[in-house]
């Protein structure tokens, strides 16, 4: 029983831990799909990619790299020139979430 006990109590902070992991790959994702669809309106209405890049500060959580990666995708990559809108946004969620992790 005591063993038991124990392992409860050992198990708590674990599955604490990764609630936590999971709550932070939600918001990454969420946050990351946005970024993308904000590229691309800004992308729409004339912007340069430096400009974008610029204006992408306030993207908190993202790390620099990725939003450059994600700028030059949406402004070279010719498969993404008519890409747009919450679709787009939510297309990049869902990658997101299925991409593989090494928390």
């Amino acid at each position: 029983m005591k063993k038991i006990i124990v392992g409860l109590a050992l198990l708590g902070p674990l599955l604490a831990a990764h609630a936590d992991a999971d709550m932070n790959r939600q918001s990454y994702c969420s946050s990351y799909g946005s970024m993308f669809m904000t590229i691309a309106a800004w992308r729409d209405a004339g912007a340069t990619p430096e400009r974008t890049l610029g204006l992408l500060s306030g993207v908190k959580g993202v790390p620099q790299k990725i939003k450059e990666e994600s700028v030059q995708a949406m402004y070279n990559d010719k498969s993404l020139a008519n890409v747009r809108g919450p679709k787009l946004g939510e297309q990049k969620h869902k990658e997101c979430l299925a991409a593989k992790w090494n928390w």
